[in-house]
C-alpha cells in the first residue's frame, strides 16, 4: 500500500464515507500483537507483516479507524493507563456493530492473505473484547524491562502537544513506570478469557529473532519466515538498525532518582519479569 493511500485512510472524513463499501474480512486467524509503548511492537509487526502468510495494517489500527478509541483523543499522548475507561472497550449490547465498523474499515488496508495482523497499543485494555468479536483471535503480548520502557516513553511522549500542559515537555518517569505496570496488570487481568496467547520477551526477541520468530509460526500454525527478513535492517522511530537489543541506551539515560522512581512504582513486575536488578 503506498503511502499516499495510508496518509488518505487515516482521515475521519474518508473512514466514515467508507464504511458502506467495506467488506467483512474473514482470516483464517486475527493476529492482535499488544505490550506497552517502547516494547518493541512496532518492530515485531513490521517484522510480521513481511511474512508471505500475514497481512498486517501499515499504520496502528487506531489511526484506521473512527470508533476504535485511542488515548490522544482523551489528551493522553502514551499514556492511556490515565484514561483507562475511555479506551478500553467490553462485549455488551450494540458492541457487535462497534467490531464490525472497524473490521469494514480495516479491510481497505489488507490484502487478501490467510491472517491478518494489527497492533495497537491501547489494545492490551481490549482482550475481551477483541476475543469475543474478532474470531479466531491470537495474541501475542512482548514485555520488555520496564525501566527501558519508562524512559522510552518519557523520551517520546509529547503530553503539551495534547493539552497536558501541567506535565511540560516531558511526563515524570512515575507516570511512565505506571503505564509500563498497568500494562501488565491489565494483560494478566483479562488473559483469563483469551484462548490463544503466547508470551515473548523484548529481549529474547533481540537476542535471538529468528528462534522467537520460528517460535510464533508453530504458535500461529504458518510457515518460517525466510531468513533476509531477519537479518535486514528496519526503521522505527526514525531510526533505521538490524535488530538488536537497545536497553542498555535506554537504562543509561536515566538517573539514579528515576532508576528509584521506577522501582518504586513498579517493583512487583520488575521483579515479576527477573527486571528489577537491572
Amino acid at each position: 500500500m503506498t503511502a499516499l493511500k495510508t496518509k488518505l485512510l487515516m482521515k475521519r472524513s474518508v473512514q466514515r464515507f467508507l464504511v458502506p463499501l467495506g467488506r467483512e474480512p474473514q482470516p483464517k486467524k486475527w493476529v492482535f500483537i499488544i505490550g506497552c509503548y517502547n516494547s518493541g511492537t512496532t518492530l515485531l509487526s513490521h517484522i510480521m507483516g513481511k511474512h508471505p502468510e500475514i497481512s498486517a495494517l501499515p499504520v496502528e489500527g487506531v489511526a484506521l479507524s473512527d470508533v476504535w478509541p485511542r488515548p490522544e483523543e482523551f489528551g493522553w499522548n502514551r499514556m492511556w493507563c490515565r484514561c483507562l475507561d475511555a479506551v478500553r472497550l467490553m462485549p455488551g449490547t450494540g458492541m457487535d456493530r462497534i467490531a464490525s465498523r472497524v473490521r469494514k474499515q480495516w479491510s481497505f488496508s489488507l490484502k487478501n492473505r490467510p491472517l491478518f495482523l494489527e497492533k495497537s497499543i491501547a489494545n492490551a485494555a481490549r482482550l475481551q473484547f477483541i476475543q469475543h468479536y474478532f474470531s479466531p483471535a491470537y495474541f501475542i503480548y512482548i514485555v520488555r524491562n520496564g525501566y527501558a520502557v519508562a524512559e522510552g516513553i518519557r523520551r517520546g511522549a509529547r503530553p503539551r502537544r495534547w493539552g497536558r500542559n501541567e506535565f511540560g515537555e516531558q511526563y515524570p518517569i512515575a507516570m511512565c513506570a505506571e503505564q509500563w505496570a498497568k500494562t501488565d496488570e491489565i494483560v494478566t487481568q483479562d488473559r483469563h478469557a483469551v484462548k490463544h496467547i503466547v508470551d515473548i520477551s523484548y529481549e529474547d526477541f533481540t537476542e535471538n529473532p529468528k528462534r522467537v520468530l520460528n517460535r510464533l509460526c508453530d504458535f500461529l500454525d504458518i510457515g518460517p519466515f525466510p531468513n533476509r527478513i531477519v537479518q535486514q535492517n528496519w526503521k522505527i522511530h526514525g531510526v533505521t538498525s538490524t535488530i538488536c537489543n537497545m536497553n542498555s541506551g535506554s537504562i543509561g539515560r536515566l538517573s539514579r532518582s528515576d532508576i528509584a522512581t521506577v522501582r518504586q512504582v513498579a517493583g512487583h513486575t520488575l521483579e515479576k519479569y527477573g527486571y528489577l536488578s537491572d
